[in-house]
């Protein structure tokens, strides 16, 4: 039975190895639990924030309240362009035979140092991809888009070993 892609990120090492020797490739789509994450949730709250009080000011149109509403604007753009990428599943997550795909970056396997182990910060909980380029920004998994990234870590491992034994 195949899994879509929606739910490849709940599931375990077992069906991602069995979809991968299937298909020579695993999709993942962010899980719909990701818009709850600190980070979205966060974003909101500084997108909204701002706004209490400001236009309570209506009959005070000085140059402050303009630069307020602009910069509010700003910021709830930004949130709803967040959200709207979450809800459309995005970024897409593709683990192949040739490569990891996240979004539009791509690391083909040889250039892979080694799989890292998951980190947690203010924002958001990744598995970074060390890459064998120094000049070369490491790829980061989010954990909106696999739930256990030490599961995923060590099933990454075991396909980097077996491209490059």
């Amino acid at each position: 039975m195949a899994i879509t892609p929606s739910l490849m990120g709940e599931v375990g090492p077992e069906q991602w190895d069995a979809e991968y020797r299937r298909t020579g490739r695993v999709l993942f789509r962010p899980r719909r639990r990701a818009l709850l994450s600190r980070r979205i949730l966060l974003t909101w709250a500084v997108a909204i924030l701002p706004s209490i009080g400001t236009f309570d000011e209506w009959d005070t149109r000085g140059t402050w309240f303009y630069i307020r509403v602009v910069g509010i604007l700003l910021l709830l753009g930004s949130a709803l362009a967040e959200t709207i990428r979450l809800l459309r599943g995005q970024p897409i997550l593709l683990v192949d035979t040739t490569g990891i795909r996240l979004g539009k970056a791509y690391v083909r396997w040889s250039s892979v140092a080694s799989i890292g182990a998951p980190y947690r910060t203010f924002w958001a909980e990744t598995l970074p991809i060390n890459l064998t380029n120094e000049d070369w920004p490491d790829l980061d998994i989010p954990r909106d888009i696999v739930d256990d990234l030490s599961a995923f870590a060590g099933w990454l491992t075991h396909l980097h070993a077996e491209r490059h034994p």
